[in-house]
């Protein structure tokens, strides 16, 4: 933990060196554990007591529902601004949204990314909202109410000056990640299906948090980020006013990364609490609630359009 602590503090001291690299819509995020935002979202729904009674007791007592998130990962989730403690983004509104609906409130917690699966199974959490995808691997230990849906694309500096233009461009490349993902992952795999073919493997720079991919790329040390679209696009959108990045967008880059849909993630014991939040989020999915907190991020191409419930095996 102090190495990642020494590594975070190194990045951020790079901004003055980066000539201006636009953090204020990404900063840093404070220490893992801290105090979550019980604030409510912009539009409140109006409580629903059928739902209310789904809760699990435990929650009806308390009147929160504890969500581990990692912040920054915009438009998931990210700060109001620079240096601040208020979250935004589709996690942030959503898990109020979906709170009001079930009559309590939602905390919303910064957890390490790699600490809010283990926080949730340890009972300091009660669920996860971090725009996660809902895989057979997560399935072991999770269940997961879908949400969204979503591909993959190569964030890359304005201009594309590697000239990237789809995954077998990746060869021979340093890709920037955040640790402990699925790409980080896919990444190491098509590394080696590359030196398989004879070709140059792929070199990767992992960090803890999605800042330090992107000052990566704005340093020059990657080449690129392989991310989810959503996100990526939301970089290209809001950074530098658009003039520090740009996406490439190809579909052997979803096929080779997979997509797949994001889910809220739960414990497999809790079945009360996943049927509460499936029920809920339909509600909003419903009334127009949940369409118009993506709209807000533009990104309303992500929308499912029912609330189900993935179990995976046990």
């Amino acid at each position: 933990m102090r190495a990642r602590r020494k590594t975070f503090l190194s990045v951020v001291a790079m901004v003055v060196t980066l000539g201006g690299c636009a953090l204020a819509a990404d900063p840093p995020a404070p220490e893992a554990g801290g105090r979550g935002s019980t604030a409510p979202a912009a539009a409140t729904p109006a409580a629903d007591s059928a739902l209310h009674d789904l809760l699990p007791e435990r929650i009806k007592s308390a009147g929160v529902i504890r969500v581990a998130s990692n912040i920054p990962y915009p438009p998931w989730e990210m700060y109001t601004t620079a240096g601040g403690r208020q979250p935004t983004g589709i996690d942030y509104d959503l898990s109020q949204a979906l709170a009001a609906k079930l009559g309590v409130k939602a905390s919303f917690d910064q957890t390490a990314f790699d600490s809010m699966i283990p926080a949730v199974l340890a009972g300091k959490a009660d669920i996860v909202m971090a725009g996660i995808f809902d895989t057979p691997k997560r399935r072991e230990s999770l269940s997961f109410v879908d949400y969204a849906k979503d591909g993959y694309s190569l964030l890359v500096a304005k201009g594309n000056p590697q000239g990237m233009k789809d995954v077998t461009d990746l060869s021979g490349k340093t890709v920037a990640v955040q640790s402990s993902t699925s790409e980080q992952a896919a990444i190491g795999k098509l590394s080696k299906r590359f030196e398989s073919q004879g070709k140059a493997g792929v070199t990767v720079l992992a960090f803890p948090g999605d800042s330090e991919a992107f000052l990566a790329i704005k340093s020059g040390k990657a080449v690129a980020r392989v991310q989810a679209t959503s996100a990526a696009a939301y970089a290209v959108k809001t950074f530098e006013n658009g003039n520090a990045f740009e996406l490439v967008d190809a579909p052997s880059i979803t096929e080779e990364f997979g997509g797949g849909i994001e889910g809220i993630g739960v414990p497999k014991s809790d079945t009360a609490l996943l049927t509460a939040l499936q029920k809920a989020l339909q509600a909003l999915m419903d009334d127009g609630t949940y369409l118009k907190i993506l709209s807000k991020y533009g990104v309303e191409n992500i929308a499912l359009a029912k609330a189900e419930i993935n179990q995976g095996t046990d």
